[in-house]
């Protein structure tokens, strides 16, 4: 679908959201659509990376006036503590929980929802992350990186003032990891995730476990990116090692983690 194309069926599907409630249901699933395909594309066209251990970056995961609306659209509402400092709030888009925000704001959401769940979305993931999922289904034994279940849990994340995350490499319980980023502009670009690889030089930098930093991935409007996760049993030398040093703001670091399990009963 060329740009152009895309953009009238985008804003067609957005002004049907706003229609009579008889064709909402159609609206709904029109814009998700519209998501889908853009998303797909999005992570088609991203950047893949081997070391120091497979992931991938991608920019627009969503269209650009899309993009404008959701920003502007965050919710306020069904938020929980993640940390006891209260420095992360988490919003969960799944299991029913998108009828906890303010009535007006669900539509958009749960078709972010549909986006982020969908089949076709799993499917960009797998084909962009194979080499990664084939380590991960050697460390798990299974025969095949086809063999893996992926059961895909979207929540939004309110990050404040003085959060931060040590270098880990994400649960077991987790077969991929992907973050999207969702600020209002650049301002906030030194406030992305870091990724590490195990070094001798990691002894330089205090707190570190052996790792040095291989790069931060910038915290700016519409981007994001995704990894497999992998352990020390998977790889010792490809280990998913990732973390955020505490993050200076005066305002919220807004993002979508949307985490692949293994197990549909994972997550929180």
């Amino acid at each position: 679908m060329g740009r152009l194309n895309q953009g009238c069926l985008l804003n067609g599907a957005l002004g049907m959201l706003a229609s009579p409630k008889s064709s909402e249901s159609q609206s709904s699933e029109q814009l998700s659509q519209v998501l889908i395909e853009h998303a797909v594309r999005s992570i088609e066209a991203g950047e893949y990376s081997a070391a120091p251990y497979p992931h991938i970056i991608f920019r627009e995961i969503f269209p650009a006036s899309f993009y404008r609306d959701m920003i502007r659209s965050v919710p306020n509402e069904g938020y929980e503590p993640i940390t006891g400092t209260g420095s992360r709030m988490a919003l969960r888009l799944y299991g029913g929980h998108v009828e906890r925000i303010e009535p007006e704001l669900q539509p958009l959401w749960k078709a972010v929802q549909e986006m982020l769940t969908s089949r076709e979305v799993e499917g960009a993931i797998r084909r962009r992350l194979h080499a990664g999922l084939e380590i991960r289904a050697r460390g798990d034994k299974v025969e095949t990186a086809a063999d893996l279940t992926l059961f895909a849990k979207p929540v939004i994340y309110r990050d404040s003032d003085g959060y931060e995350i040590k270098p880990h490499p994400d649960t077991r319980k987790k077969v991929v990891t992907m973050q999207l980023y969702c600020p209002e502009d650049d301002s906030q670009e030194n406030l992305g995730t870091t990724i590490y690889q195990l070094s001798l030089k990691g002894l330089l930098h205090p707190r570190s476990y052996c790792l040095e930093p291989v790069k931060t991935i910038p915290f700016i409007p519409n981007i994001g990116y995704a990894f497999v996760v992998l352990k020390a049993y998977h790889s010792l030398t490809q280990m998913s090692w990732h973390g955020r040093p505490k993050i200076t703001t005066d305002r919220p670091r807004i993002s979508i983690l949307n985490t692949f399990y293994a197990s549909e009963q994972a997550g929180f």
